[in-house]
């Protein structure tokens, strides 16, 4: 006869079983969750194939090498390996750049803020050039179609210049002065990386420029400013250090005047697709092969030590129809070389 006590006891061991049978289901389906997770991190789902949907691009117009001289390359890497660049890049499509209506008036109103008051002489195409004669003499070459400008002048020479130069010139006051000159005639550009901002210091003797080695003695200051980066990766430009977007800049009766300046410039557009990139060691194959381009190099030694290699995009001085990756190679003595990322299939003959 099942009495009270029993009763209890039974139903104690049957909750009992009850708590392990539980439990237990609960650490296998905890288990199996970690399985599959582990799983899924070891065998990751491979990305979709990228879209090319721009379809061919035309090859990276990259200038003349530096040097003509033939090197050996060796791999001295941190890791001793050739990285692992991403299997697939974005490339994005640049502003397009549409003629104005009254272009060659806009340009007029722009050169005469910066103090350009001569009448413009037709050099060819879009190109026009304005003469300042004030002391020192300056003139600027602006293309109506592109808006890019290349400004000169004569402080090199210039008696007048030289003799003041310095007295009120830090690398602070040099970037503002660089971005006052370009703001005033709408040139600075939405994407430029302050944090990016680079300076030169140079002093002036017999007429040319030498590096200085403080503000205290520098007669001139150099600013570049560069673009923000682009999915994550730099923009490079012709000169591996420098940018297309620079300016000189001297003190001049008790102000900082901007007496040369290279302003060439393309937006990007945020409209990009996805094309395959070639691996580390197919690009370093491409580079012993001669199929770089050579952007620097300060030695006449011809075995060149690779330390880095990395990925980033290229902006030249010719104005391009998409923004390009590009495999960047870094070694002794300041030897750096680009080679262009994307697939060859993907690039027009």
């Amino acid at each position: 006869m099942l009495t009270l006590t029993i009763a209890i006891s039974q139903t104690k061991i049957l909750l009992k079983w009850l708590g392990v049978s539980l439990s237990i289901l609960i650490f296998v389906v905890i288990i199996k969750n970690f399985i599959l997770d582990l799983k899924e991190r070891l065998s990751p789902t491979p990305p979709p194939p990228p879209t090319v949907a721009f379809g061919k691009l035309p090859p990276i117009s990259f200038p003349k090498n530096v040097t003509d001289k033939s090197f050996t390359y060796s791999l001295d890497t941190i890791t001793g390996l050739f990285p692992t660049l991403p299997l697939q890049v974005k490339v994005h499509k640049m502003v397009g750049i549409k003629p104005e209506f009254l272009a060659l008036d806009k340009a007029r109103q722009k050169v005469a803020l910066l103090g350009f008051k001569s009448k413009e002489a037709h050099i060819s195409d879009n190109l026009y050039r304005w003469v300042d004669e004030a002391p020192p003499s300056r003139e600027i070459t602006y293309n109506l179609f592109s808006h890019d400008f290349n400004l000169s002048s004569s402080f090199l020479a210039d008696p007048i210049s030289t003799q003041s130069q310095g007295k009120f010139l830090d690398e602070n006051s040099a970037i503002n002065a660089s971005r006052r000159f370009l703001s005033t005639i709408s040139s600075f550009p939405d994407d430029i990386d302050l944090a990016k901002t680079k300076t030169l210091l140079y002093s002036i003797k017999d007429n040319s420029l030498n590096p200085a080695t403080s503000a205290s003695n520098a007669d001139v200051i150099r600013v570049d400013f560069f673009q923000k980066n682009i999915n994550d990766l730099p923009i490079y430009y012709p000169n591996y250090s420098t940018s297309t977007i620079n300016l000189l800049v001297i003190a001049l009766r008790n102000n900082n005047l901007v007496v040369g300046s290279n302003f060439h410039y393309q937006p990007i557009s945020n409209e990009s697709y996805t094309y395959p990139v070639k691996t580390a060691s197919e690009t370093f194959n491409e580079l012993k092969n001669q199929k770089a381009y050579i952007v620097s190099y300060f030695n006449e030694d011809a075995n060149i030590t690779i330390k880095n290699i990395s990925l980033g995009y290229y902006i030249g001085t010719e104005k391009q129809s998409y923004l390009m990756p590009i495999v960047v190679f870094e070694g002794l003595n300041g030897f750096v070389a680009y080679v262009s990322a994307v697939r060859d299939e993907w690039i027009s003959n």
